[in-house]
């Protein structure tokens, strides 16, 4: 047990210093409340490891896949809804998707209709994408808000989903 704890620790301080470099290079990082606070996750999932490590790509998902694991806190995570596992499968395929298409999703909100608001209305099981699509436009700027990442943003629709009468009644989701 102790040779264990003892390799990853050597291998969290050799990916810490591998996402140090990296972040070098990117000139900017993120504070520590946008990555405690639910901002995503990588291949490894929610849990403990995606809030020390957060969506970081490479082999750093491995470490924090290690981290979920060896604290069980993926699991507890899932069970209450902490540790950026509050989304569902389906809000991580809406905020992949919208994280892709960024600039056309908010092109189709503003008019209210278009493909990615019928891609969304699939993922989110609407049956009825232009009542998707009149909420995406009636609060384009409560969705689209700047500070907004692709994570905020359907944390924001899955609320509108499960608040908003019309859209209930559409999507299977809410």
């Amino acid at each position: 047990m102790r040779k264990s704890l003892y390799a990853l620790l050597i291998l969290g301080v050799g990916m810490s210093a591998m996402a140090q470099n990296e972040q070098r290079h990117h000139h900017r990082r993120k504070p520590l409340e946008q990555m405690v606070t639910g901002q995503g996750y990588g291949l490894a999932g929610c849990g403990l490891g995606s809030i020390v490590f957060g969506p970081q790509p490479g082999m750093v998902q491995v470490v924090a896949a290690t981290t979920n694991g060896t604290f069980y806190s993926q699991s507890f995570g899932i069970t209450s809804g902490t540790s950026n596992c509050d989304i569902p499968r389906m809000g991580q395929q809406a905020a992949e998707f919208i994280q892709v298409n960024k600039e056309i999703v908010m092109k189709d909100a503003a008019r209210g209709n278009g493909e990615t608001i019928n891609a969304l209305a699939d993922i989110f099981g609407c049956s009825d994408a232009n009542v998707l699509g009149a909420d995406m436009q009636k609060h384009f700027s409560t969705y689209f808000n700047p500070k907004n990442n692709s994570y905020e943003i359907t944390r924001r629709l899955l609320k509108s989903l499960k608040t908003d009468a019309a859209l209930k009644a559409s999507c299977k989701s809410a």
